[in-house]
């Protein structure tokens, strides 16, 4: 990548990684507890919707401690691959 100044960064692939696996583990974790905690009853599903908003927000600390650092664009990335990974694992749990 070439930045404003013309220098070029180097391209981090251990850093794009995390970035890319934690939301999706925190995604499968959440679709788990979302499973846990709702159970067999609709009427709590609004409790696993929670979770998920959880999750994501929790990524804010966890990210800079395994030296991450997010810019603006980047938490979108992340809210779509915890979404996608906690719908698809709460939905596979549910059809168990």
């Amino acid at each position: 990548m070439v930045t404003e100044k013309g220098e070029q960064e180097e391209y981090d692939m251990a850093r794009e990684l995390k970035k890319t696996l934690l939301p999706i583990g925190m995604g499968v974790i959440a679709g788990i507890l979302s499973f846990l905690v709702t159970g067999e009853m609709r009427q709590r599903d609004a409790f696993g919707i929670i979770i998920l908003v959880f999750m994501i927000y929790l990524q804010k600390f966890i990210m800079p401690k395994i030296g991450v650092e997010l810019e603006g664009k980047d938490w979108a990335g992340v809210a779509f691959l915890t979404f996608s990974s906690w719908y698809i694992s709460w939905t596979f749990a549910l059809n168990l």
